[in-house]
């Protein structure tokens, strides 16, 4: 016969054995900025604030229950409650609070700002720096561990880096002295660029070009039309979106230009700007298309 005292001790044993479970389960990741956080189980009611996270979610196997406007890829990723654009001050708090999501996910540099109301509204929010190749698959890692898709990510990371390797594998002949230099307009009024410590100028270097700028530390450093000139680039690059500056009647007019190599030989390349603006998965995608253009005789 069960007394008291052995119901009891049933009772905190059962619990013991629950909470022990519980805590299993849980999970423990330290983002960007060293912070901890900290879920009683995997993330499924997910929030992302920029265009690279949703792909990066979405490609290690899950989804979002929220997103910003410009969240086009995947498919799914369309059909899902807006809660504002890129920049912090077009995002929604209240409407990211609507949707109780179990974790909010923003990039370091764009949302930090976003912390502490989200934070005080009582969610959870990871931050993960995107600059950097390194970045991008750290923010894989992240993200499949908080998702419980931890070999999804792990799988995912090792693709993308043989097909780099493929990549390199191809061009590996090319003498450094016969690649060509390339110019990556990131805008016009100020004139500006991507250094090589950006995962566009890992992109230049890893599909075989030479950075004409890969002599500069910042990330986006602003240049004037006579340094561009006086390196003489082989080839003028940026987005579809910059496209009606890329014009060449109107690169002739940028003083000097009209004598630059890629303008005389109309070497102006245009791509898409989810591929190559988005620090996500997709940034393989964008070394090859670069590659193929550049070395078509090697993708053939």
């Amino acid at each position: 016969m069960l007394t008291r005292k052995k119901i009891a001790l049933i009772v905190l044993l059962v619990a013991g054995i629950a909470g022990i479970f519980v805590w299993a389960q849980s999970i423990s990741v330290k983002d960007s900025i060293g912070a901890t956080i900290t879920l009683p189980g995997k993330a499924v009611r997910i929030v992302s604030l920029s265009p690279a996270l949703t792909e990066t979610i979405y490609a290690v196997g899950s989804s979002t229950i929220g997103n910003t406007t410009y969240c086009n890829y995947p498919e799914s990723a369309k059909n899902v409650q807006k809660i504002g654009g890129y920049s912090a001050k077009t995002v929604n708090i209240e409407t990211i609070i609507a949707l109780k999501p179990d974790l909010v996910i923003g990039e370091l540099n764009a949302h930090k700002s976003l912390l502490e109301p989200l934070t005080k509204a009582g969610l959870k929010v990871m931050l993960i720096k995107l600059e950097t190749f390194d970045d991008i698959y750290n923010g894989i890692t992240l993200i499949g561990q908080v998702t419980g898709n931890g070999k999804t990510a792990t799988d995912l990371i090792a693709s993308l880096k043989r097909r780099i390797a493929l990549v390199a594998e191809k061009i590996q002949k090319i003498p450094d002295d016969k690649r060509p230099t390339l110019f990556w307009e990131v805008w016009h009024e100020p004139l500006m660029t991507a250094g090589p410590n950006t995962f566009i100028g890992q992109i230049i270097t890893a599909s075989g070009a030479k950075n004409i700028f890969a002599d500069l530390t910042e990330n986006w450093p602003v240049v004037s039309f006579e340094a561009v000139l006086t390196k003489n680039p082989m080839y003028i690059a940026s987005t579809l979106s910059h496209g009606p500056e890329m014009d060449n009647t109107k690169l002739k007019q940028r003083t000097g230009w009209s004598s630059m190599s890629a303008v005389v030989q109309n070497r102006v390349l245009l791509f898409n700007d989810d591929i190559f603006s988005r620090p996500g998965p997709r940034f393989v995608d964008a070394i090859e298309l670069l590659a193929k253009v550049l070395y078509p005789e090697l993708f053939k």
